[in-house]
């Protein structure tokens, strides 16, 4: 959730009347005759903006003197002309006000307006009616009904209002020429806080012609804008509790209750754009822009969410439209164009960037690094990175180039917003600061300020609950404390869904997926919580270690998408597929191929020849058992698995022309160089059978131990030779004590050979890493990184046969049996780092990278016998 500043923009009479200022009749009739009205600008927009101050504020004098001044500036405007009336009117200055209508006939004004106005002024000016109706003329009706509304005043004033209401609507009902009494009649609906039924019944008012029907039409846009709070207020905790997507529908309902609301559609704006529904994001603000199409916070959010989405001639467009807005004040207009600078950088535009930021110092410290940001720019890219066609699949992500802070406070004239960079700090007090740190995840810092927030003003629901958001975000006696405050509050609100998911996150992150199961479960139980809840209840259930119910979950979830009844988000469906997927797969099977090029020669054992590899293809087969109810959850893996692997193609080995040392005299000897057959197919094959855990996928280590089998002839026989130079001079047929002379005999080689299905033991423990491996749907390519790192033990022991060969003549010199030991402690490491590129066009789920892979040779001791 990022902050939200004032910004002080030209108010329009539906923005007046929409903070629920108390309206004169015919300001409804205006705001209808004025809409084609060229806006409010400089000098004019000021004494406009105070006339509207001073009349909220009850100085009808200075209200009158100043739209007096801004008419004299904007002489056809009938805003202006209406204010100034019935601020004279409200003075009592009925005279006046009557030759300012006259003045605005002369101007040519909208005559069904001054009419109005004129007809209410001279009312006025007779002494009116006395609760401020139309002059009524004493009637049968009107005999009948006082005795009835002049009960429904004094339960009213007794704040006795069903009563009143009840009273009230009688006495409407028997003379609707009172239009005072269905004043009455919401009025005592309101202070019950019984919205819906004060509209309805300014419905019906309506229905029944009263005279005063431009007060209830201003009375009913005021209640729905009051009946806009809650939903807001609910958007604003889902964005606090860092759930975007559950703040989009209470935005949108909030906008369609008042629609001229400005901050309410900044809300479903924001709330959009954070769960990454961007073309409805930029839809939303199109529509703010009808509304006010000089709303600077929905114009300066436009640009962020195009520029996200690659529009990039069009954001431009919005940032230079937003900076030629001439009420800026030289805070508002440096911010803006270091928010529209960010922008020119995510698009590689590195001399636009130069361009907004020369007007400023460049000492200054944001500057400064924006201009370092745009020197670092690789040669190539001053100009946008990518052109306007680029596909919406192709965004940018918000880590990569993050939204404007914003920053709201109430007014006399509504709330109004500021757009600050996203790298602000300090601005806008201690609640300001710890929604931006908890944005940059600075965990730390957001729960300092929160504290001094919530110091500052202890009885502000709002920043409790921030308090308890960050409080949960941080270490583990924090995440205690965090606690202790939901459970308090929840014992007052045990149907809460908002504060029963903000536990269950916590109890998640706790993992204690038993106690965060039953908060979601209650929490959908209240029917209040968001579509995503199902999803949550799944991995909770995954968690506990009920995969099947966890997966029935998870496509009940996606069930309900299709039907229309769960709005899940692209990302949230994406990842519900991929979670069944996960969980229901108790089995399954992997095959794999790799080329290994031909390689330098490694170290020589023994002062033995070096032999170079050649080029080589492996293939392995995996087939596995994942237990649903065994040691798996949606935090552990619990695997068996048999694997084969073969090398499918040897190109065999090149000895290399070399010195070698002569194992009789210790002096080097030069080896001609040649090459060697490699083996591939049947005879290289191996097996094994083995199991794997890994206790907590959190910290990503797996443990495993697997049992090795020698398969292929190649793999369980070979020649030995002795570490001894001694027996290796022995085996060459010399003698050792006197190596230039005669031979003792021909050179030998030793052998061994074990039966099919001998092998050895593995033991070891694997930590991976991985960033990018998941299939995206916000983006089209993207970075990956993957690899690991694997310690461990092999230990073979094999009963096996043992043969001295004669080289010369090939005869069986002698034979044995025994056992060929071998034991190796290891570790290796690997890294695959590259780009994914998503191929939808060959199939949805298709994902193909593209990148380069670093690996060591396997490092340890290995010692045979």
């Amino acid at each position: 959730m990022k902050r939200l500043a004032p910004l002080v923009r030209p108010l329009t009479l539906a923005a007046l009347l929409g903070a629920g200022w108390n309206a004169p009749p015919a300001w409804p009739q205006a705001a209808a005759a004025v809409k084609a009205e060229a806006p409010l600008r400089g000098r004019a927009w000021q004494l406009a903006n105070q006339a509207y101050a001073h009349y909220q504020a009850g100085r009808f004098a200075r209200a009158a003197s100043a739209a007096a001044s801004a008419i004299q500036l904007r002489p056809d405007l009938l805003r202006l002309r209406m204010l100034l009336i019935y601020s004279l009117q409200r003075q009592g200055k009925n005279e006046e006000a009557l030759k300012a209508i006259a003045s605005a006939r002369a101007a040519g004004m909208d005559e069904a307006t001054l009419q109005q106005a004129e007809t209410n002024v001279r009312a006025a000016a007779a002494g009116g009616a006395a609760a401020g109706g139309g002059a009524a003329t004493a009637s049968e009706a009107y005999n009948k009904a006082f005795p009835i509304a002049t009960e429904a005043y004094a339960d009213y004033n007794a704040r006795n209002y069903a009563d009143s209401a009840r009273k009230a609507e009688q006495a409407f009902r028997l003379d609707p020429t009172q239009g005072q009494w269905a004043l009455l009649w919401i009025g005592a609906l309101e202070a019950q806080d019984q919205l819906g039924a004060a509209i309805e019944a300014a419905d019906a008012a309506l229905s029944l012609d009263p005279p005063n029907k431009s007060d209830l039409v201003a009375k009913r846009q005021t209640l729905r804008r009051s009946q806009a709070v809650l939903p807001a207020q609910k958007a604003y905790q889902a964005l606090i509790a860092n759930n975007p997507a559950q703040a989009v529908p209470f935005a949108r309902e909030a906008v369609a209750l008042a629609p001229g609301t400005a901050s309410h559609r900044l809300l479903l704006i924001t709330s959009l754009m954070l769960a990454e529904q961007l073309p409805d994001a930029e839809k939303a603000a199109d529509e703010a822009l009808a509304q006010d199409n000089e709303d600077t916070a929905a114009l300066g959010m436009r640009g962020y969410i195009r520029q996200r989405q690659g529009k990039t001639t069009l954001a431009n467009e919005d940032f230079d439209d937003v900076l030629k807005q001439d009420w800026l004040d030289e805070k508002q207009s440096a911010n803006l164009r270091l928010i529209a600078a960010d922008a020119a950088l995510a698009a590689g535009d590195a001399a636009r960037a130069r361009a907004l930021l020369a007007p400023m110092p460049a000492q200054d410290e944001a500057v400064a690094r924006r201009l370092k940001q745009a020197d670092g720019l690789r040669p190539g890219r001053d100009t946008p990175m990518v052109a306007d066609t680029r596909g919406a699949s192709q965004t940018l992500a918000m880590a990569d180039y993050p939204p404007p802070l914003q920053d709201c406070r109430d007014t006399p004239y509504g709330t109004v917003c500021e757009l600050q960079p996203s790298d602000a700090q300090g601005a806008g007090g201690p609640s300001a600061q710890a929604y931006a740190a908890y944005a940059r995840q600075d965990y730390k810092a957001a729960i300092e300020h929160a504290q001094t927030a919530v110091e500052q003003d202890p009885d502000n629901e709002q920043l409790q609950k921030l308090l308890t958001t960050t409080l949960a975000a941080g270490n583990r006696d924090q995440q205690g404390q965090a606690l202790l405050r939901l459970d308090k509050s929840l014992s007052l609100t045990p149907n809460d869904a908002q504060l029963l998911m903000q536990r269950g996150y916590l109890y998640s992150r706790q993992e204690e997926p038993a106690k965060a199961l039953q908060d979601f479960r209650a929490a959908r139980a209240t029917g209040e919580a968001p579509a995503g809840a199902m999803l949550d209840e799944g991995y909770a259930l995954a968690g506990t270690g009920d995969s099947r119910g966890a997966v029935r979950t998870f496509k009940q979830a996606i069930d309900l998408d299709d039907a229309g009844t769960a709005k899940l988000t692209p990302g949230q469906r994406e990842n519900a597929r991929s979670a069944v997927s996960g969980y229901s797969r108790e089995w399954g099977a992997i095959v794999s191929l790799g080329y290994r090029g031909a390689r330098p020669a490694g170290r020589a054992f023994s002062d033995g020849i070096l032999t170079q590899a050649g080029d080589a293809v492996f293939g392995t087969a995996e087939a596995y058992w994942r237990p649903s109810n065994f040691l798996n959850s949606s935090t552990r893996i619990f695997d068996v698995y048999g694997r084969l692997g073969s090398t499918l193609h040897d190109g065999g080995g090149t000895t290399l022309g070399q010195s070698a040392i002569d194992p009789c005299t210790g002096l080097p000897i030069n080896v001609q160089a040649g090459d060697n057959r490699g083996i591939s197919g049947l005879p290289t094959t191996t097996g094994s059978l083995g199991m794997r855990f890994t206790p907590s996928t959190k910290y990503a280590l797996t443990f495993g131990i697997e049992r090795q089998f020698n398969i292929g002839s190649a793999t369980r026989s070979g020649f030995i030779t002795p570490e001894s130079p001694q027996l290796r001079c022995l085996m060459s047929g010399r003698d050792p004590l006197n190596p230039t002379g005669p031979a003792l005999g021909n050179p030998i080689s030793a052998k061994y050979s074990a039966g099919a299905g001998q092998g050895g033991w593995l033991a070891y423990v694997t930590h991976g890493f991985y960033e990018g491996t998941g299939r995206r749907t916000d983006r089209s390519s993207w970075f990956t990184m993957e690899g690991y790192s694997q310690a461990g033990y092999a230990n073979q022991s094999m009963a096996s046969r043992f043969t001295l060969t004669d080289q010369t003549n090939g005869a069986l010199v002698g034979d044995g049996s025994g056992r060929y030991k071998r034991e190796q402690w290891f570790f290796s490491t690997e890294a695959r780092i590259g780009r994914s590129f998503r191929a939808d066009g060959i199939n949805q789920g298709l994902v193909i990278c593209r990148g380069q892979v670093f690996s060591d040779i396997p490092i340890g001791d290995v010692r045979s016998s």
